[in-house]
């Protein structure tokens, strides 16, 4: 069943406002929902600490068969495989980073595509959508394929799990461009799927809100979406431009608790592009998002934000289980290589290891799995 916020964003996805959107999720935050709020500066006293990472293993292309372009969708497998895509290719590297499979060629016919895809592992090996054919794919863990289902969905789903035969995933539904009464910021949302594994069938029981600059037929996001997947009753989400990351059970369908805390916004350098004449995108944004990332570090969450020090590691913020704010620290990566984006698709934290999609000062990329710390433990004691 919908929320009542979720009902009303279905009906009429563009007349609301942002100013009126946020008086009503401001309304349903206080409708038996708990908003957790930490103040500016974490209880561990060794909190703004520098952490190094470490690299283990670094996945490069071969520059002739293997060409990386733009790698994204960066997926960990439980056995410590190595998935991403490759534009509508998909690439699985072993634990040790060879090279096992490159599977999905160009084309309409069957294990083929010709536009980008998306992909979700299984037990059984991968499920990939593509949009142009629509169709589901299926490959073994090996890379062998076993069939697909065709569909009629245009749009790619972002894949969380796949539980008892059903998909859960998000999808960023399309703005309705031509509701558009006057340039300006709407909420367009962001639903919370379950699928068929076909895609044949399709229900939306939870929407979050997701700002865009909208005009008639054309937009822009303007807000980040992010999300992290604990287990079936912890997805943590971010879908705003501030610091807030909601608790969301898909098992309730309800959001839980909001985690919230005091912070300096980064003020955003002007962009050239917005001040050449004739410019009709949106209005320069004053402020970075406060939220980069979110990551499950075992019992902790890790929040990637927007703060850098003076040698531009990006500032973690370090929370428990219960939402309360413990730690936080500097990632610094080894020199000569830098994260592409450390956004959705692009940075994985899984037992206690930081995979990364980077580039380096000549603009090839790589995969990268780190060793981490967990910086989170000294301050889980103080507070036990």
């Amino acid at each position: 069943m919908q929320s009542k916020f979720s009902t009303i964003l279905g009906k009429d996805l563009l007349k609301i406002s942002i100013r009126l959107s946020a008086c009503l999720l401001a309304t349903a935050l206080c409708y038996g929902q708990v908003v957790v709020e930490n103040p500016k500066q974490p209880t561990n006293p060794e909190a703004g600490r520098t952490v190094k990472l470490l690299e283990q293993i670094r996945i490069r292309d071969d520059g002739k068969e293997i060409v990386f372009k733009y790698p994204d969708q960066l997926q960990i497998g439980d056995d410590g495989s190595v998935h991403f895509a490759n534009g509508f290719e998909h690439f699985k590297y072993d634990a040790q980073g060879r090279l096992v499979y490159k599977v999905v060629k160009s084309g309409q016919g069957p294990g083929e595509s010709m536009l980008a895809t998306r992909a979700l592992l299984t037990t059984e090996g991968i499920l990939i959508q593509a949009v142009n054919p629509p169709k589901m794919m299926r490959f073994s863990s090996k890379g062998d394929y076993l069939g697909e289902d065709r569909t009629t969905m245009t749009e790619l789903y972002e894949f969380v799990t796949l539980i008892n035969g059903q998909i859960y995933a998000f999808l960023e539904e399309t703005p309705q461009w031509n509701d558009v009464p006057s340039p300006n910021y709407y909420e367009v949302p962001i639903s919370f799927c379950i699928l068929s594994p076909n895609l044949k069938d399709v229900r939306k029981p939870h929407q979050f809100p997701y700002r865009w600059y909208l005009g008639r037929s054309y937009g822009w996001q303007q807000a980040r979406f992010d999300f992290a997947y604990k287990d079936f009753e912890t997805i943590y989400i971010v879908h705003g431009i501030d610091y807030r990351i909601d608790h969301f059970n898909p098992r309730k369908n309800k959001v839980e608790k909001t985690i919230t805390r005091k912070y300096d916004k980064v003020k955003r350098p002007p962009d050239p592009r917005e001040q050449r004449p004739g410019y009709n995108g949106p209005p320069a944004e004053a402020f970075y998002y406060d939220i980069n990332k979110v990551l499950v570090a075992g019992d902790h969450i890790w929040v990637i934000t927007s703060t850098r020090n003076e040698r531009q590691s990006r500032l973690v913020d370090v929370f428990d289980a219960r939402g309360r704010y413990v730690d936080n620290f500097y990632l610094e990566f080894p020199s000569g290589f830098t994260p592409s984006g450390l956004i959705l698709g692009r940075v994985v934290l899984k037992d206690g290891f930081l995979y990364t999609v980077d580039e380096d000062a000549e603009g090839l990329f790589s995969i990268a799995k780190y060793k981490t710390l967990d910086p989170g433990k000294r301050s889980e004691k103080r507070e036990s």
